[in-house]
């Protein structure tokens, strides 16, 4: 039976796509589903990378200089999207993250697409797991905050949550800047675990995993990208008795949740007093 060694990078992942998909979390509480979620944690490895490879910059340090980049990116990318809903703000995201990729791939300074090397070996298992706990802290907080409840709110119903006085640039700014620093700070242990940045890594097909993640775990609660990020990083791993199969069994699994479960496995109870159940019944058939 293989011992803890085997299964401790799979631990570190998976709490990485934690972080990562909370951020995401975040973001999205106000109706920004980023299609560059890749791209911003790409960026946090690559400024910590730059700091502690050509600079000779502490960790720490590096990562604090990275997660307030990403956090001032993702407030530049609210700003340019405040006006936009559903698919122009979804494609403006995509073409902002693939923007980036392609500035990466031509840049030799950070490596080009050779991809940047020599990093060194800084992420730990317990930097991981208070990380992961850091960011859910910061997203239950933040989810059961008065910001929280308008987010929300202008998520479900821009025009009527305006109608009541919510500022919807002031959220968007909020969320997205505040979802953007938590993928940073996933983005860079990332990168000093895995110990490179390449191009690639920022692009539309990394920034799909974590949207996947999210949906399936569930939109509407904080425990859904936990759960849904947990799921879907380890279960690979767990199906690798399928042999070359586990990847079908992978996608079905995926497929079964997004049919029967389409606003993912876990969902939010309403708030507000229990609904009394003749009120309904007459409220659906008054005769």
């Amino acid at each position: 039976m293989p011992g803890f060694s085997y299964y401790e990078p799979v631990i570190i992942v998976t709490l990485l796509n934690v972080t990562i998909t909370l951020g995401l979390y975040i973001t999205a509480l106000s109706g920004q589903l980023s299609m560059a979620t890749a791209a911003i944690a790409g960026v946090a490895g690559y400024v910590s990378a730059v700091l502690t490879v050509k600079f000779g910059w502490p960790f720490a340090p590096a990562i604090l200089v990275a997660v307030v980049v990403c956090a001032l990116l993702g407030a530049f990318l609210a700003l340019i999207t405040i006006r936009m809903r559903d698919f122009l703000l979804k494609l403006t995201t995509l073409a902002f993250g693939e923007a980036l990729s392609v500035l990466a791939f031509n840049w030799d300074y950070i490596g080009g697409a050779n991809s940047f090397t020599g990093l060194q070996l800084f992420t730990t298992l317990p930097m991981c797991i208070a990380a992961a706990v850091f960011a859910f802290y910061v997203a239950w907080r933040f989810d059961g905050s008065r910001l929280g409840f308008a987010a929300r709110a202008v998520r479900d119903d821009p025009l009527a949550a305006i109608a009541m006085g919510v500022s919807l640039p002031k959220l968007r700014i909020i969320t997205f800047a505040l979802g953007s620093l938590i993928v940073g700070l996933g983005g860079a242990l990332q990168a000093h675990f895995v110990l490179l940045v390449t191009p690639s890594d920022l692009g539309f097909f990394v920034s799909i995993n974590y949207i996947i993640f999210l949906l399936f775990g569930g939109l509407q609660t904080i425990w859904g990208p936990v759960l849904g990020a947990a799921v879907l990083t380890a279960l690979p791993e767990m199906l690798r008795f399928a042999d070359n199969y586990r990847l079908i069994i992978y996608g079905l699994i995926i497929v079964l949740v997004v049919l029967l479960r389409p606003e993912g496995l876990l969902t939010r109870r309403a708030t507000g007093q229990k609904q009394n159940p003749q009120a309904v019944k007459w409220a659906n058939n008054p005769q």
